[in-house]
């Protein structure tokens, strides 16, 4: 997993900063110097904003409704066609070639499901939009109970002049009745120069019995060499990437099955046969092999159901209705696919001798004209030649602010691909009411502002610290063009100032180290940062208060940002301070002093991973060989050393550094792929001291995978807090607007096992920084992996 690759690495770095918590309001005022002084009453200043964000529900940013809110039926309505039109986008088997504008078929249903006021009236508008598929398999039918009938069958053999007539709807008592009822036909059908086989069952589990007597059967019943069809379905390994680079290897597929062939038994006579079926026949592998041939004909009552033959999926509707899509199709050895019926009678027509479907069979078996049946595609718009593609999404770039039906587009996308693509079940919670209950901001967005706002939101819905979002190819633009020379993070619930990039802006400003943000830009910080909250993407609390904290003095680049804060002394401090794009977190660079690694006191070596490159292991480690220990500083978005360093400290001898899952789609089920990622060979001597990593909830992806791998090659301590759990390679969907989502694309587990996509590594020993520590000039996390590292090189 080399998620630092490309634009990937520049992502991932702006979720390695996190962050989010609180509070205050003002009193009096005095000025002193360049810097606004305040005095507040102090228990205004307690309250944490750790908790405030906790509580803070996602529909700050758009005004969304909360869990168990009632939605109107319209928006429910659109939701039901939005589940249907994305089962058909990624299983039926039409849009792998990209001939079908499926986009369009839902912006054209849209306004009849909103306006739908009746189950019918919605089931017809999701039957129009499955229609444009042009697949009679593909449509919306009503629940009707299956009822069997109760006449006593007929005999299993027969013979009507000098055709052989096998009634095979009828059931045994077990299949030790079924095997000797089959070998008594073997000898008719050995002289049987014309066959008309009844597969017309009548329900329960008749079909069943069918299907095992046809098994039995069918070396008899071929009378030269057969091949059946094949079956082909769409298959995802993940989500195909949108935009830019991945390092996930992602893809969607074409899989056809292997076709089967019928081999007659030796001096089978040549005949003709007839297949009477109904919606109920069992169309198995030898059914279709012998539909392929000239010298049968097929007879449907009611019409031929290719359901039996493919895989389907089905969807619920109100009213007792239900959207059946197709998830595979039949390809015949000429490149045809689908089926037609040569006689097709009514469905209600009589079933015996004299009637229509029975007739119709003797003479095609006896006139030897066997009709001008042609195989013809499920979808005749889509040439069995063209060849499939992975399409991209179509970003509607213009107008950033789209017309309705359009940003109702870009909910239903979004949901979809999380529903069938996101890697943990568990980011996404209570995903089903999602849908809905984002239709109707996203209808009701007034402009491209709150359009985005709606976007931010929803994306924020699903816990991944991967998600980001991207507009017009600008990461968080509207929320973080540019930010001030400030760096925060969350500490024992508030917002403090933990690095000055720009030492001589701050200087001037009167920041320092230790300075507590307690309002941005006139607003309480609790405010501030509960909106901030509702918009940002994480997979747990510490993480979410992380990212808030790197974008809490973000906005407008140019603008000046207003910021009290609350120095040691206990005095508020009010500056305005420039913001600029090179201090985005996902843009500024790891701090460069000197080299990434230094000798500390006691024979204990320090290495920055966050400035660490791969092209300087070998010297670091050179450096390093005769240390007692290494503490290695994975607080931070590393530089990609991970693949040189953990050769070199595999002690252990381990082969595994992970365990990843991601989801595979075939033919619309969703599947799980399950496979290791293993550790690369070493060509160099091991370090064999011990080994502490320090990591927090920056930690994140490939900081995560980093520590992943360093642990199962040396059994490294993990000292400090849990990491962000975002961890596997990212993927993104695309929205119309220009705005992609990047997300998490595959789950990564620790070779025992362990889950670290949604909760992160937990440390060893657990320790968190305090505010006094800060002030006071003191690294209390490298402080604790210190005294660890003495106490085991004592031993």
């Amino acid at each position: 997993m080399k998620a630092a690759r490309g634009a990937s690495e520049q992502f991932a770095r702006e979720l390695s900063r996190a962050g989010g918590v609180e509070q205050a309001g003002p009193s009096s005022e005095v000025v002193v110097e360049h810097v606004r002084i305040r005095r507040v009453p102090t228990w205004t200043l307690g309250v944490g904003v750790l908790t405030v964000l906790l509580g803070a529900g996602v529909g700050v940013g758009a005004e969304v409704r909360g869990p168990g809110a009632r939605v109107e039926p319209a928006l429910e309505n659109a939701a039901v066609l939005g589940r249907v039109w994305g089962e058909v986008k990624y299983a039926h088997p039409a849009l792998a070639t990209g001939a079908v504008d499926w986009d369009a078929a839902l912006l054209a249903a849209l306004p009849g499901a909103l306006a739908a006021s009746t189950p019918e009236a919605l089931a017809a508008t999701v039957g129009g939009m499955l229609r444009t598929l042009e697949d009679p398999l593909t449509r919306v039918v009503r629940d009707e109970p299956v009822v069997a009938t109760s006449t006593a069958p007929g005999p299993l053999s027969r013979w009507v002049g000098d055709v052989l007539v096998l009634d095979l709807d009828r059931r045994f008592a077990n299949v030790d009745a079924l095997y000797p009822a089959m070998s008594a036909l073997e000898p008719e059908l050995a002289r049987a120069r014309r066959v008309v086989i009844d597969l017309r069952v009548s329900g329960g589990d008749a079909a069943t019995w069918a299907e095992m007597s046809l098994g039995f059967l069918e070396r008899s019943l071929v009378a030269e060499e057969l091949t059946a069809p094949a079956e082909r379905f769409r298959v995802y390994s993940g989500h195909p990437v949108q935009w830019g680079p991945s390092s996930g290897g992602y893809s969607a597929s074409v899989e056809t099955r292997l076709a089967r062939r019928f081999t007659p038994v030796s001096g089978t006579p040549k005949r003709s046969v007839a297949l009477l079926v109904n919606a109920r026949t069992p169309l198995t592998p030898l059914v279709l092999a012998l539909m392929s041939t000239p010298r049968t004909r097929i007879v449907a009552q009611g019409g031929l159901d290719e359901s039996s033959a493919v895989r389907t999926r089905t969807l619920p509707l109100p009213g007792g209705y239900r959207a059946v899509v197709r998830a595979s199709e039949l390809v015949f050895a000429s490149g045809a696919s689908g089926l037609l019926a040569d006689v097709t009678v009514p469905v209600e027509a009589d079933e015996g001798d004299s009637g229509p479907a029975f007739q119709a069979a003797l003479r095609g078996v006896r006139s030897g004209t066997m009709g001008t049946r042609t195989r013809a595609s499920a979808s005749p718009s889509r040439p069995g030649s063209t060849l499939p593609i992975v399409s991209t999404e179509a970003l509607y770039e213009d107008p950033a602010y789209p017309p309705e039906p359009h940003r109702l587009l870009a909910v239903i996308r979004f949901w979809n691909v999380m529903r069938f693509f996101h890697p943990d079940p568990k980011a996404l919670r209570d995903w089903d009411s999602v849908l809905p209950t984002f239709l109707g901001p996203a209808r009701e967005a007034a402009d491209a502002r709150a359009y985005t706002q709606v976007l931010y939101t929803l994306a924020a819905r699903v816990h991944d610290g991967h998600i980001f979002v991207a507009e017009q190819g600008q990461p968080l633009r509207a929320l973080a063009e540019a930010n001030a020379p400030v760096v925060l993070r969350p500490i024992q619930g508030r917002f403090i100032v933990t690095e000055l990039p720009a030492p001589e802006v701050t200087r001037a400003a009167g920041i320092q180290v230790g300075d507590e943000v307690v309002a941005v830009d006139q607003e309480p910080v609790a405010l501030h940062a509960r909106r901030l909250t509702s918009l940002l993407g994480a997979s747990h609390d510490a993480a979410r208060a992380e990212r808030v904290a790197s974008l809490l003095l973000a906005g407008a680049d140019g603008k000046h940002v207003e910021v009290m804060l609350q120095g040691a002394d206990g005095r508020l401090k009010e500056s305005r301070l420039p913001r600029s794009r090179d201090f985005l977190p996902f843009l500024r660079p790891p701090p460069r002093d000197d080299a990434p690694w230094k000798m500390l006191s006691g024979g204990i070596g320090y290495v920055d991973l966050r400035r660490l490159r791969a092209e300087s292991v070998d010297p670091m480690l050179t450096a390093m060989k005769d240390t007692r220990g290494l503490v290695l500083d994975l607080r931070g978005y590393p530089q990609g050393s991970a693949w040189a360093l953990a050769p070199r400290l595999n002690t252990r001898g381990a082969t595994t550094s992970a365990l990843i899952s991601r989801p595979r789609l075939s033919a619309g089920e969703r599947l799980e792929e399950r496979f290791p990622t293993l550790l690369p060979p070493g060509n160099g001597p091991l370090y064999r001291g011990h080994v502490i990593l320090l990591v927090d909830a920056r930690t994140l992806s490939q900081g995560e995978y980093t520590a992943m791998m360093v642990r199962a090659a040396s059994g490294a301590r993990l000292v400090g807090s849990a990491t962000a759990g975002a961890v596997g390679d990212t993927t993104n969907v695309c929205l119309p607007g220009a705005v992609c989502v990047l997300f998490t694309g595959q789950r990564f587990e620790t070779p025992e096992g362990q889950t670290v996509q949604g909760v992160g590594l937990r440390p060893d020993v657990e320790v968190h920084p305090t505010l006094e520590g800060l002030r006071a000039g003191r690294d209390e996390v490298l402080e604790r992996a210190l005294s660890l590292l003495n106490e085991a090189t004592a031993r």
